[in-house]
């Protein structure tokens, strides 16, 4: 396998998770857009407040709704960083690294999911019972790895508050510590 097999493999494998994450943003940026429009454009806002007068102020709904559309536009920013693949310079033989991978999976304590040739797939649970895919692959001149938090069986979505990018550092500072 080389690194553009590997690049391949690992977009096959996430494609549906990436663009389903991305249709996921622009539905909430849709809604937020919406109820904007619905707030300011049209007759909505007085026709409810006619009918129930315990209905919140304008500048309240606005406030409630500012958080979806920046949610949406979060997604655009961190989805691409989701599929990130780092990079490890090494220089050791093949054998020398398929021993340190060894090491690695041992002291992690990583499930094998997959395994061929110089490509490993890794789950990974941390603390409080967080799931990690963690795609790993090695050449003559590099290690590559990608981690994705993921929620019950399924992708976990691009909100992942940092474990993922904390994981992939403490995996490259391992792999860094037995260069």
């Amino acid at each position: 396998m080389t690194y553009e097999d590997f690049v391949t493999k690992f977009k096959k494998t996430n494609s549906f998770e990436k663009y389903w994450n991305y249709f996921i943003s622009i539905a909430v940026i849709g809604i937020g857009i919406s109820a904007l429009f619905l707030l300011h454009f049209t007759d909505w806002h007085e026709n409810k407040k006619a009918i129930n007068e315990n209905i919140m102020p304008v500048w309240g709904i606005d406030l409630s709704v500012g958080p979806l559309i920046f949610l949406g536009l979060y997604g655009f920013w961190r989805i691409p960083k989701t599929y990130k693949i780092a990079s490890i310079k090494s220089d050791k033989s093949l054998a020398e690294k398929s021993n340190l991978i060894n090491i690695i999976v041992a002291e992690f304590q990583f499930i094998i999911l997959e395994r061929e040739d110089q490509y490993y797939h890794f789950k990974y649970t941390g603390r409080f019972w967080t799931s990690f895919d963690i795609y790993c692959f090695y050449d003559a001149n590099n290690f590559y790895l990608n981690t994705q938090q993921i929620d019950s069986g399924n992708d976990g979505g691009f909100i992942d508050f940092g474990t993922s990018k904390r994981l992939t550092n403490k995996i490259k500072r391992k792999l860094l510590d037995n260069l």
